[in-house]
């Protein structure tokens, strides 16, 4: 049990998450324009887009999903 973290270091860690793809999505934007002028109809930059919206999504539902188990799980372990 000494591994179990308290709420606010998990919700922290969810934030920090969202840091990081925050901070991906910045660095890595800029690369969708150029990948526009190498597709002729459009598909790699939609696809780009696609797969940059997904995983925003992604990361927000199974991240909350997570973190409301790892709640759970630390209330459990101390009510013990």
């Amino acid at each position: 049990m000494k591994d179990m973290k308290t709420s606010v270091v998990l919700i922290f860690e969810y934030f920090g998450g969202l840091f990081f793809f925050g901070l991906a999505y910045w660095i890595l934007n800029g690369i969708l324009p150029e990948l526009s002028v190498y597709s002729l109809t459009g598909s790699v930059y939609d696809l780009a887009n696609y797969i940059w919206a997904a995983a925003v999504v992604i990361y927000l539902l199974f991240g909350i999903w997570y973190l409301i188990i790892k709640i759970k799980t630390w209330k459990f372990f101390y009510q013990v």
